[in-house]
């Protein structure tokens, strides 16, 4: 008989939405870590019944995404402080309240009490600090689709935010669309393996000798928005702030060397986005439009559909708008064109994760070059390196 269920042959042809797994009407899929630590579905071949749903759903096999014409803003939030506690302006924030206040659902990326990501369904305003922030690691979306789904036939609202590939997977889940869902997928570079960053930590952990219970990528207690810095939180309630070419982890998730396979190959980087609304950094604001730019941040938003219009229309006691053009919005926002280009070290960099040690693993495979001669430079007084520079 001939197989209808998904065989994944090509790691790039899987980005671990779990579609396929939630829809499977036997429960007989089953997503197993490969060696570098990504999930990919395995199907117990004595309970499938064939019937090719996962196939026929799968939305890398068949493709979701549409022709789009989004209008194209950049947003700051009215409120300094939204954009303070926030990776970006605050966009997705605003819509999450708004949502709750609504008496919705919102889903987004929370760190468990392992520190591991995952898609988090969440209703009340104190739990909303959870979901804050970028977290630059796969985020596992659990069982976040079945969740969404029940809420919506329940007649809730439902605000979903999270990387293309897991809003297509949860489009691909639902099969047809919801009025009361809302859809924000985030401009995306690729994702890192839990394992990978759960190695760097145990890493950290031994270095420091304390447990680490936040790491917060992107923080604004002593930085501008575009500088970027990680904040450690340990156990004992003390920091460290650390620079992101001082953070092994960091640093090469921003050379784009640990992504999954199928990052390198994303259909979703184009200008024609799966979600209601697309949210990101409005990257080189400063000179497409100068006297919006905030130290504060500021978002860019696609408002995809009319749904995603009317969401961005909502919030207008919130936020301060200026209308863009794509280009604009492009210009340095380059995932929103085309995926992160695979480099030679991605072959090698999670080779040996399971066998060294933290400390052995992160020295060799997540080294940072040039570190001493980094140091040396920060040393030296900026008049010093002006007079230098007439004589280089």
């Amino acid at each position: 008989m001939e197989k209808k269920h998904l065989e994944i042959e090509r790691k790039i042809d899987c980005t671990g939405c779990r579609a396929c797994e939630q829809l499977c009407p036997v429960n007989c899929i089953t997503m197993k870590e490969d060696e570098e630590g990504f999930i990919f579905p395995f199907i117990d071949e004595e309970k499938c019944i064939n019937c090719g749903l996962c196939k026929k759903r799968c939305p890398q096999i068949n493709s979701i995404i549409e022709e789009r014409t989004p209008t194209v803003y950049a947003i700051q939030a009215k409120d300094s402080n939204v954009s303070k506690y926030s990776t970006s302006a605050g966009i997705a924030y605003l819509l999450a309240k708004k949502t709750i206040e609504d008496d919705g659902f919102v889903i987004g990326c929370a760190y468990n009490q392992n520190l591991e990501p995952n898609q988090m369904m969440v209703n009340k305003f104190e739990e909303l600090g959870k979901l804050r922030g970028s977290k630059y690691i796969f985020s596992n979306t659990m069982k976040t689709y079945t969740e969404t789904k029940k809420a919506l036939v329940d007649g809730r609202k439902v605000l979903y935010i999270g990387t293309p590939c897991q809003i297509g997977g949860l489009k691909a889940y639902l099969g047809n669309d919801y009025e009361n869902l809302l859809t924000a997928d985030i401009i995306c570079h690729g994702v890192p393996s839990i394992k990978m960053f759960k190695k760097y930590v145990e890493y950290l952990q031994n270095k420091y000798n304390k447990k680490i219970i936040n790491y917060e990528f992107r923080n604004k207690d002593n930085a501008k928005w575009g500088e970027f810095v990680v904040k450690i939180t340990f156990e004992d309630n003390s920091t460290k702030y650390i620079q992101s070419e001082n953070d092994g982890y960091y640093s090469n998730f921003l050379k784009g060397t640990i992504y999954r396979d199928a990052c390198y190959e994303c259909k979703y980087a184009t200008t024609n986005r799966v979600g209601d609304l697309t949210i990101g950094d409005f990257w080189g604001i400063e000179q497409e439009n100068p006297k919006f730019y905030s130290e504060n941040g500021v978002s860019v938003v696609f408002a995809n559909t009319t749904k995603g219009e009317k969401a961005i229309a909502n919030l207008e006691n919130d936020i301060i708008v200026s209308k863009q053009n794509i280009e604009q919005a492009t210009r340095r926002n380059g995932n929103l064109c085309k995926p992160t280009k695979r480099t030679e070290r991605r072959d090698t960099i999670y080779s040996g994760i399971d066998k060294m040690t933290a400390d052995e693993f992160t020295k060799k495979n997540l080294r940072i070059k040039g570190k001493i001669k980094k140091k040396i430079k920060k040393m030296i007084p900026k008049r010093i390196k002006s007079f230098i520079k007439r004589f280089v």
